[in-house]
This record gives C-alpha cells, structure tokens and sequence, in this order.
C-alpha cells in the first residue's frame, strides 16, 4: 500500500514528506531485527517495506537521495543493544539493510554503482566474518590497501554458518554481482578488484548452515552457489583485463584442491563460466588451469572429475588442439 502511494506522489508531496516516509521505512526495516511474534511472515514484510522505499527513492533527485542512503548507512552499521549488550554491524538490521541494497541496485542500476564505494567496508567485513578486514577506500588510505589485500581469510572454515551469516553474505554477493553486472562508469578499478577478490572467492568453501533446506526465510545451497558463480564471473567480465583475469583465475583455481567436495565443483563452475564468456581470451590462461585440471582428473569424486573433463573438452574445441600431452 505504501509503496503504491509513494509511487503516486506529487513533487510538491515528495518534497514535504519524503523525509518522514524515510525514517517510517527504516523504522520498519527494524522489525526484523526485534522481531515481534505478531509478524509470521518477516519477509514478507520487509519485501513491502523495501518496495515503499525504492518507490519514494525513484521519486527524488540524487541531491535529495544521497543523504537519505548515508542515513541508512549509519542506521545499519550503527551500534544496537541485543541481549543486553551493545554491538555494532548488528547481523539481522544489516540483512535488512542488503536487502534493500540488493533491490535497489537492480532498479538503479548503473546510477547507484558509484555508491558501493560506501559499502566497500561493509562488503569485505560481512564476507569475511569482520575479522582483521575493515576497508578505507578513501584516497588517503591507498597505500594501506595493498596489505590489507594480502590478508587472507582461511581456505577452510572451521564451523558452518549461521542461518543468519548465510542470509546475509548471500545478499551481498547478491548486490555486488548486480553492481558488476550495472558498472558502465568504470567503478570496479584495479583497486577495488584487489579488495574484493579474495573476499568473495573464500565464499567458495564456506559451510552452509546446516539442514539449511529446510530453513523458512534463507536462500537455498543452489541460489548461493549460483549466484556466487555469477557473481565472480561477472567481476571478471567487468573487469576486462587479463591483468585482473589472472589473479581471479589463480585464486578460484586454488580452490580446487580443497577437502571440499562442493568448494572443488564450485571452482570448476567458475572456470567453464570464464571459459564460456571470455572464450578466446580465455587461453592466456590456459597454462596456469591445465595442470589443476589434471589434478582434478583424478579426483576421488566422479562429479568432479565430470566437471573437469567437461571443461578440457571445451579448451580443446577453443584451442583447436589436444591438450593431453600437458596434463
């Protein structure tokens, strides 16, 4: 309903109420985070929530929108009490807020890209369980950036995620895969590619909550890995250079040889998304894949080794050569 009105507004309306209409909103947001028990359905809820505020948001100028976003920015990182303590970036107000994110990007588009460098932080300490990845894109702190890259979270987490960790890293792989997908103004510099790079392939051996199936409200295993799949696809299409397409190859590859059955599939998903977008430029890769792919040859788990044969037949049939005598 609100969203309807919002939608329906005058200038004039717009102008007058657009603030008020904003704070109800993130009033509401809230909700999930205090959870009534006269709410049954919360995504529901902050579905109709989300779509009142990208409604009013449609309606403004950027002069008008840019402090209402900082406003929602402080909102969410700013510090709640939850079970008698204090604690910032609390989990289930920032699922909230991602979400919006997430829908608000795939209506913006290419003009909300440029604001992900406000979120930049807020991305890499999500994805990274906040530990030792706090992000500074400011100018100032450019020279910092290169060792805070170099810190990299384990290859193998030691405890699956919560329900609410997953929630949430899946909407904001969800929103940076949209702002990959939208970037037409050069957003995605080498800069932030290094920053993001290994934040979003450690997802690739990330336990999921368990019996996550069943779970109401929470993403599947299959639309986290394909999103994910997508998510760094896109950011090598975006990036569009085998300057960058190199170290992303590199890190997924790496992926490979984990204990993890699903993080090697994942890996090898990834690769034949490569394979079958960048194609021909695809082979300065090559000699870096082949013998990983060789290992996974030989890989214990029949669909591994299905995924990689799949993928040398692919090379071949793009090479225009057997690849054999490399393995």
């Amino acid at each position: 309903m609100l969203a309807v009105v919002a939608s329906k507004m005058d200038r004039p309306s717009v102008v007058t109420y657009h603030a008020k209409i904003f704070e109800s909103c993130l009033i509401a947001l809230d909700l999930r985070r205090q959870h009534p028990e006269s709410i049954k359905n919360m995504g529901k809820v902050e579905a109709s929530v989300i779509n009142a505020l990208v409604a009013l948001i449609m309606k403004l100028s950027e002069a008008t929108f840019k402090p209402l976003f900082v406003r929602s920015l402080d909102w969410a990182e700013s510090e709640v009490e939850s079970d008698g303590t204090s604690s910032s970036r609390n989990i289930q107000r920032n699922i909230s807020f991602y979400n919006f994110i997430d829908n608000l990007t795939g209506k913006l588009r290419s003009v909300f890209v440029p604001y992900f460098q406000y979120l930049m932080d807020g991305c890499v300490h999500h994805l990274t369980g906040g530990q030792d990845h706090e992000v500074n894109v400011q100018a100032k702190h450019k020279k910092k950036k290169s060792k805070l890259t170099e810190k990299v979270v384990g290859s193998e987490t030691k405890e699956p995620l919560t329900e609410s960790e997953w929630n949430l890293r899946m909407l904001v792989i969800s929103s940076l895969h949209k702002c990959f997908l939208y970037d037409t103004v050069g957003f995605l510099d080498s800069s932030k590619f290094q920053i993001l790079l290994k934040p979003i392939v450690s997802q690739l051996v990330v336990d999921p909550p368990k019996s996550v199936e069943q779970l109401e409200d929470v993403p599947s295993i299959q639309q986290v890995d394909d999103i994910l799949v997508s998510c760094l696809g896109q950011m090598a299409l975006t990036a569009g250079t085998d300057l960058l397409w190199k170290p992303l190859n590199h890190e997924v590859l790496m992926q490979t040889r984990s204990e993890k059955v699903r993080a090697r599939i994942l890996s090898l998903r990834v690769v034949k998304y490569l394979l079958e977008h960048l194609k021909e430029e695809y082979l300065v890769l090559l000699p870096e894949t082949i013998p990983f792919l060789g290992e996974l040859l030989e890989d214990s788990e029949l669909g591994v080794v299905a995924q990689a044969q799949e993928i040398l037949k692919s090379m071949e049939d793009l090479s225009g050569e057997s690849l054999s005598q490399y393995l």
